[in-house]
């Protein structure tokens, strides 16, 4: 028995290092945010009304998909709003991962995705998950006038509920080199927000890639209302703080809300970006002004002290059906 006691300690504590194991560095940025819309031109034309104007246009492209050879044409924009990239995405002749995401979901956005710092990392990484039970989905190859693009999609869709995607090295990089995070109200990126049903399979599927478990919250809103109207709903979060933007899982308890809404239209997925805004009525003022609807919002905290805040959802359906949320701090 004695000489069990070792390698019992060893065994356990094995076991112990193995739980702990650090997450690849990889995941504490999103590189980019892969968005499938119908009408790019239209996206890019309400955004800059919203004053975000930092796009380059790559126009036509042709898309090869490694494992089905499969040759598509695409229309293609990059973007940085407020610190997020974004790679937007117009099918437009032939069959691909992107028609088939869009004939499913309508506009939104697919993808998020993580650089490694070259291919031998990629292909471990790629090795790792394979390890843990997820495949690639497809390997992409974009041909542009201004260079090329190379993405890894995983099989994640089904059980994260969106695609976990990958590029290594400098890849595309010089494209986007001269976009910068201006924009006319000085939001800047503080969130990467989904809408789902039931958080514990998903908090279960993304612990087991890696990722944090679900910190779950069940938040205390007041001055709640949609699309104008008071109203008493309930809803509950999930976080991740991995990285340097936080993930928030919207989770509907009760209705009228608008993750509620984004499931029904489109199932669940990535369903809004989060900003934070220096003044908040100076811009929804400016917003609603040009037409742009407030879905919905609310404030936490006491007003007038420390901890207080407000919130402020933008209604982007027909603007690439990526929805906008504003959010405020009070500030001594």
């Amino acid at each position: 028995m004695k000489k069990l006691i070792p390698l019992l300690f060893c065994f356990f504590l094995f076991s112990f290092t193995e739980q702990k194991k650090e997450m690849p560095v990889c995941y504490k940025a999103v590189d980019q945010v892969i968005w499938v819309v119908a009408d790019l031109q239209n996206v890019i034309s309400q955004w800059e009304k919203l004053g975000f104007n930092q796009v380059v246009m790559l126009d036509d492209a042709e898309m090869k998909q490694v494992k089905s050879g499969k040759i598509a044409r695409i229309k293609v924009a990059l973007a940085n709003l407020a610190g997020a990239n974004i790679l937007l995405i117009q099918p437009v002749k032939g069959e691909s991962v992107f028609t088939k995401f869009h004939q499913s979901y309508g506009d939104g956005a697919m993808s998020l995705v993580h650089r490694l710092d070259n291919a031998k990392a990629l292909q471990d990484e790629l090795e790792r998950l394979k390890g843990v039970g997820l495949d690639v989905y497809d390997e992409i190859n974009i041909k542009t006038s201004q260079g090329n693009l190379h993405y890894y999609l995983m099989n994640s869709r089904e059980e994260g509920k969106y695609y976990l995607g990958f590029v290594s090295g400098n890849e595309g990089l010089k494209m986007r080199e001269k976009l910068t995070s201006a924009n006319l109200h000085n939001m800047k990126i503080n969130q990467y927000a989904f809408a789902i049903s039931n958080p514990e399979p998903v908090s279960q599927f993304w612990h087991r890639i890696g990722l944090p478990e679900f910190q779950i919250n069940h938040p205390e809103l007041g001055g709640k209302h949609y699309y104008g109207k008071t109203v008493n709903h309930d809803l509950i979060q999930g976080w991740q703080r991995q990285g340097t933007i936080a993930y928030e899982w919207c989770i509907p308890v009760s209705t009228p809300i608008v993750y509620d809404d984004h499931i029904k239209k489109h199932g669940e997925g990535i369903h809004h970006l989060a900003f934070t805004v220096d003044n908040m009525n100076k811009v929804l003022d400016d917003f609603t002004s040009k037409s742009f609807v407030v879905s919905m919002g609310g404030t936490w905290g006491t007003e007038g002290k420390p901890g207080f805040g407000r919130y402020e959802y933008i209604d982007l359906e027909k603007a690439g059906g990526l929805t906008m949320e504003l959010l405020w701090s009070y500030k001594e």
